[in-house]
């Protein structure tokens, strides 16, 4: 029987009760006799619940786990690039292709701000402000790429490599 049947039971049971249809003889044994039903059920629910919490805990420290690992394996494989990007520089090699891998280098550009306090006084037109007070670090590097010159304030260029 579902928990929902048995409150249904014990409910119609109770408004029989109260009408006078059931004998008072037979009140307690049937009140006992759903009780002991829902008792059963509830435990039974009771140990579900249990069970699926336990399991949610579990998960959780596996994705912790995961997680964890994840981040080992991309800082393990950012300082192998690091090294191998470093090395094929020093070697003076802009492009290898194997069989296997086509390694080169891409250019980009990143706008270095010294000091982002002394710049945000220096330059508050450039300051953008919506919840927090914040720098348009592209709005500057258009301006920069444009010839516009700021004080602190450079575009640096990067070689990062591509592993293909």
């Amino acid at each position: 029987m579902k928990l929902y049947e048995i409150k249904e039971l014990y409910q119609r049971f109770a408004n029989m009760v109260e009408e006078g249809l059931i004998d008072e003889d037979a009140i307690a044994d049937t009140f006992e006799s759903i009780e002991g039903e829902f008792e059963e059920k509830a435990d039974n629910i009771s140990c579900l619940i249990k069970t699926w919490q336990a399991e949610a805990e579990a998960i959780k420290c596996e994705e912790m786990n995961l997680k964890a690992r994840r981040e080992r394996k991309e800082k393990q494989a950012e300082n192998l690039k690091q090294y191998l990007s470093a090395t094929m520089q020093q070697l003076g090699k802009e492009k290898l292709e194997t069989s296997r891998n086509v390694l080169s280098f891409r250019k980009s550009s990143s706008l270095r701000i010294e000091n982002e306090i002394t710049f945000k006084i220096k330059y508050p037109e450039l300051v953008k402000t919506e919840t927090v007070e914040s720098i348009s670090k592209k709005d500057i590097t258009v301006l920069i790429k444009n010839g516009k010159a700021f004080e602190g304030a450079e575009i640096i260029t990067n070689q990062n490599l591509q592993i293909k």
